[in-house]
């Protein structure tokens, strides 16, 4: 979602994998919403794996983009203060139309705007204090992202001061301590709250930033390698793996059941491998539907912020397969506007 990468720069197939994962997110929340499955029904436990173990594959595909096409010699070269910016201005803008509709329309996404709370989402630091302090639903994961950006100058530069090893060694030992720290929160932490606490335990930055550390990692071995694999092995390998994230085991109704202890891992594991499979492919020229998912892929992350209000607009007057269905073409149609009159000039601006 909040990813940059030049036309020039695409690796492999993950400008298609950032629009299957923003579709599956959206549909998520979505069929929830408008009660599309049976809590407990095959279709169900895989929709609810999509959507939120998706938006954990968008923290590793963050990480991956950001390592892998921001070096410390890029941010030297252009300071630090501009790398900044220019990351600013690809979170903030369509962030602050979305924190804007819900505040002015008083749509009750996250908590009641105060001073405290319209000030943390301004300067994107509420990642810091609590990510759903987010005036927006699903903002937490861009106050997650926010905090990265904020460290990531001094990620890079003890990466290139580590040299092309040592570099590698340092992602390492960063994957590997974070995911350490995850371990309290994943394993009891979070199901050990009270019952309306559960989310708000689940999205701390302890229980998630790792998955930026696991995307650097990534970064640091594509970067180290020209190997490429064959995109029908690569296919062949998505498809058992898809099987395995989506099967209808182990049976769970709260869908944070998935989210937490040993299972999470595991499948946390299957979707890095998911980003690991499209940034290691051989690039090859996509077809209809690849250019389609691409073009979804520069809308992924408008259609992440915006979904919830198109589901507000429609829910009143539509409800069941329908109010879905148009739900989700609103979201998409917003999605590609905001990127072609909000993200598109700020993009140039912060370049410019």
């Amino acid at each position: 979602m909040a990813t940059e990468l030049g036309k020039a720069q695409r690796l492999g197939w993950l400008d298609p994998l950032r629009g299957i994962l923003a579709l599956g997110v959206a549909v998520y929340h979505l069929s929830v919403w408008f009660e599309l499955t049976r809590s407990g029904s095959a279709w169900n436990m895989a929709i609810a794996k999509a959507g939120n173990f998706g938006v954990s594959a968008f923290f590793v595909l963050s990480g991956f983009l950001l390592f892998r096409t921001a070096p410390w010699l890029r941010i030297q070269k252009e300071g630090v203060g501009r790398f900044w910016l220019r990351r600013f201005l690809r979170l903030a803008p369509v962030f602050y139309l979305a924190c804007a509709l819900n505040v002015v329309f008083h749509l009750g996404m996250g908590p009641e705007p105060s001073l405290r709370f319209i000030a943390e989402n301004l300067s994107l630091a509420f990642g810091a204090i609590h990510p759903n302090h987010a005036l927006v639903t699903g903002g937490w994961y861009v106050g997650l992202v926010a905090l990265l950006y904020a460290a990531y100058p001094a990620l890079a530069w003890l990466q290139e001061k580590s040299g092309p090893r040592g570099g590698l060694v340092f992602l390492a030992a960063l994957a590997l301590g974070l995911w350490a720290w995850s371990l309290p929160a994943t394993l009891h932490g979070v199901m050990s709250q009270e019952p309306w606490n559960h989310f708000h335990a689940y999205v701390l930055a302890p229980n998630q930033l790792f998955l930026l550390a696991w995307g650097g990692l990534l970064a640091g071995l594509h970067a180290g390698t020209q190997r490429r694999l064959d995109p029908r092995m690569a296919l062949l390998l998505c498809v058992l793996l898809l099987w395995i994230l989506l099967r209808p085991s182990p049976l769970f109704f709260d869908h944070l059941t998935v989210l937490t202890g040993w299972i999470r891992y595991l499948y946390l594991l299957v979707v890095t491998a998911l980003v690991a499979l499209a940034a290691f492919s051989q690039t090859v020229r996509p077809g209809w539907t690849g250019r389609q998912l691409s073009r979804l892929g520069d809308w992924s992350y408008g259609l992440y912020l915006l979904h919830p209000f198109t589901m507000k607009l429609v829910a009143p007057h539509l409800a069941g397969p329908w109010g879905f269905s148009v739900s989700l073409a609103l979201a998409i149609l917003g999605a590609a506007l905001a990127h072609r009159w909000i993200e598109e000039p700020a993009g140039r601006l912060g370049r410019g």
